[in-house]
């Protein structure tokens, strides 16, 4: 479904079904502390200090658990419209009630679970990611790094549901400035799937599909590379 249809779609079935008493309406959380406090914890990942990030993640966390705690409502976080309608359309559908917050809290807890699983805490990250996962279900971003923990976990089939999910919703639902990056990150956890089941050829269709959305995509193409290894050793 294009991007259009999908969109008129989720406003059609809004329209259709009364939604539920808000009870957030005087809810009100410190927006731009937030982003901040992401901003400076991502900044302390990148610069390889994961330990001392997950205290702002922490406040994030806590912030918004602490705003929200009293809410019957189902709370999803997005990144933007279509999907924060999806949320909704999908909440109706279902004759819930729901609100769509901000970003910040999904991503702290996916920040965190990062900075965890740089840190060897495995379970703990991915308890985490689930969590940042139930709040924004349609999140590619999410979504390969659950993949990559059940790869780490070498749950091949697992892993390539997580990854298989993370494409479509790159496909549908990732903003226009992160679609090809979701995107890749997800056929190339399939490529590295379809590589350890031993199927090789599925595995170059998604690197070469990574190519063809970014021609200097060096991880694809190194992973082409050992496939061109494996094929020469077998004598294919």
């Amino acid at each position: 479904m294009s991007g259009f249809r999908t969109l008129f779609f989720l406003v059609t079935i809004l329209a259709a079904v009364n939604g539920k008493a808000d009870d957030t309406t005087q809810i009100t959380v410190d927006e731009e502390k937030f982003e901040q406090l992401l901003t400076n914890g991502s900044q302390l990942i990148a610069s390889g200090n994961p330990k001392d990030a997950i205290s702002y993640f922490d406040q994030i966390i806590a912030g918004y658990e602490t705003a929200y705690k009293d809410t019957s409502q189902k709370l999803y976080s997005a990144r933007w419209s279509v999907e924060s309608l999806m949320y909704l359309a999908e909440a109706a559908k279902a004759q819930e009630s729901a609100v769509v917050v901000s970003e910040n809290w999904a991503y702290a807890y996916y920040f965190k679970a990062y900075s965890l699983l740089e840190l060897g805490s495995l379970e703990e990250a991915k308890t985490l990611l689930e969590r940042a996962i139930a709040m924004s279900p349609r999140n590619s971003q999410f979504l390969s790094e659950m993949g990559n923990i059940h790869q780490r976990q070498q749950n091949w089939p697992k892993a390539l549901d997580m990854f298989q999910s993370a494409a479509l919703a790159a496909q549908e639902f990732s903003p226009a400035h992160a679609k090809n990056l979701e995107l890749s990150r997800a056929w190339r956890g399939l490529g590295y799937i379809y590589v350890e089941q031993g199927n090789l050829d599925a595995a170059e269709k998604m690197y070469r599909q990574c190519l063809d959305l970014d021609a200097n995509d060096q991880r694809a193409s190194n992973e082409l590379r050992y496939i061109e290894g494996i094929r020469a050793k077998q004598g294919v």
